[in-house]
C-alpha cells in the first residue's frame, strides 16, 4: 500500500514538473519557426524586388511595394497564414491560432566612398503565443496575466557588388 501511494505521488509530481517543460519546448519550437520564416521570406523578397534598371549602375534600389508583396507571399506560406492587411509597411496575417503583425522599415543610403545606393530593411514580427498545456490555459482563463508575445527581428542590407 505504501509503494502504491509513493508511485501515485511520484506520478502527480512528474506531471506537474513535465507540463511546464513541454510548454517551454513548444515555445522554443514556435520561436524557431518564426525566425526561420522571417529569414526565408527576407531572402525570397530580396532576390526578387530589386529594380533592374538601377542594377546596371550597381545601385540596390528596392521597390518597397513589390518587396512587401513577395515577403508577404513567402511569410504567409511558411507560417500557414493568410494576408489580411498590407498597408504602408505594416502586414497583418491571420494564422490558425492568432494574428501575426509584421512591420517593414526601409532605409535608403548612398555609400560616400563608392557612391552606390544601398537599402537596409528592418523587419519586426510580433505573434501572440497561445499556450498548449492545460495548466497555463487555466491560468489565462482565470484572469492571470500570463500572455506571451513572441518577437522576431531581422535586418538585411541590399547591395550590388561588381
Amino acid at each position: 500500500m505504501r509503494t502504491l501511494a509513493i508511485s501515485v505521488l511520484i506520478a502527480v509530481l512528474l506531471s506537474i514538473l513535465i507540463a511546464p517543460l513541454m510548454e517551454i519546448f513548444n515555445l522554443s519550437r514556435e520561436q524557431i519557426v518564426l525566425g526561420t520564416s522571417l529569414n526565408n521570406a527576407l531572402r525570397s523578397a530580396k532576390d526578387r524586388s530589386l529594380s533592374y534598371e538601377k542594377l546596371r549602375g550597381l545601385d540596390a534600389e528596392v521597390d518597397e511595394e513589390r518587396f512587401a508583396e513577395y515577403f508577404a507571399e513567402a511569410f504567409a506560406s511558411a507560417m500557414e497564414a493568410q494576408l489580411e492587411e498590407n498597408e504602408g509597411g505594416r502586414l497583418v496575417f491571420e494564422g490558425q491560432e492568432s494574428t501575426l503583425a509584421v512591420t517593414l522599415d526601409f532605409t535608403h543610403e548612398v555609400d560616400p566612398q563608392t557612391e552606390r545606393e544601398t537599402t537596409e530593411v528592418h523587419v519586426k514580427a510580433e505573434v501572440p503565443y497561445t499556450f498548449k498545456t492545460r495548466y497555463l490555459r487555466l491560468a489565462r482563463e482565470a484572469g492571470e496575466d500570463v500572455d506571451y508575445v513572441m518577437k522576431g527581428e531581422r535586418m538585411t542590407v541590399l547591395s550590388v557588388k561588381n
